[in-house]
């Protein structure tokens, strides 16, 4: 959570602003939503507000593949003000890194709710922030410790009776101590003989996925590659079943 603080502490500094302009420097900076229950313990509520930040960022942050194709890899800064009522207005990218990384951090921003508004002496007021979305791409060793599951399906080895059985069963992400990992994008991607098909969902199954995999016939083989998020690292979990009737 320290790097998130340092959004706080490192990107605002005090600037004088005419009365219907925004600051950069409050007593009270905004907090994202969901830490109402803390009252009137501010190191807590900062700490859940950082918290409930990074989680929604890497639930909602897509990789874009012209990025992942170049292996870019950086932080794009993203600036928007929170307003007295707590919503965004005027976000734009400020720093981006190329690859499709800027509009993919805005996009993230996009879908952002209201926030608890900035206090100054008393008041609510607009306050400017200047958020850091950092895009990182794992390595192998990083992906190993997660795994795909899927329904009841254990073996790498099923038929289509198996498949079309499990077909309403959530596809789950795990990591290396079993916890379930948001799935922020989800490939399933069919291949037999010189046919290749494939269908992208945002972590469950939609009604193009379900055809692909009624489709499958023997000898084929289906391939579910997960992106999930965590530590600010983009990762990229697969795992391959072969159709063996």
């Amino acid at each position: 959570m320290k790097y998130l603080f340092l959004i706080f502490s490192t990107f605002f500094s005090f600037t004088l602003f005419s009365q219907n302009e925004a600051l950069v420097h409050v007593d009270e900076m905004p907090y994202f939503a969901g830490c109402n229950d803390f009252g009137n313990n501010k190191t807590s509520k900062r700490r859940c507000s950082n918290d409930n930040l990074v989680h929604f960022i890497s639930s909602n942050l897509i990789y874009p593949e012209e990025a992942k194709r170049e292996s870019i890899i950086g932080t794009v800064l993203i600036s928007f003000v929170i307003d007295e009522l707590g919503y965004i207005i005027d976000p734009y990218v400020l720093k981006d890194i190329g690859g499709g990384c800027g509009d993919a951090a805005l996009a993230v921003v996009h879908k952002m709710g209201r926030w608890e508004p900035g206090i100054e002496k008393g008041k609510k007021v607009k306050v400017k922030l200047n958020l850091p979305i950092k895009f990182s791409l794992s390595s192998d060793s990083d992906s190993g410790k997660y795994s795909i599951n899927w329904g009841n399906i254990k073996s790498k080895k099923v038929s289509k009776k198996t498949l079309k059985a499990n077909i309403e069963e959530a596809i789950i992400v795990r990591d290396g101590f079993g916890n379930p990992i948001d799935i922020t994008q989800l490939t399933i991607a069919y291949e037999r003989k010189k046919k290749f098909i494939d269908a992208t969902s945002k972590g469950h199954l939609n009604t193009e996925q379900r055809r692909l995999i009624k489709k499958v016939k023997r000898r084929g083989i289906l391939t579910f590659s997960a992106s999930v998020q965590e530590d600010g690292k983009f990762i990229e979990v697969d795992k391959e079943f072969e159709i063996v009737k």
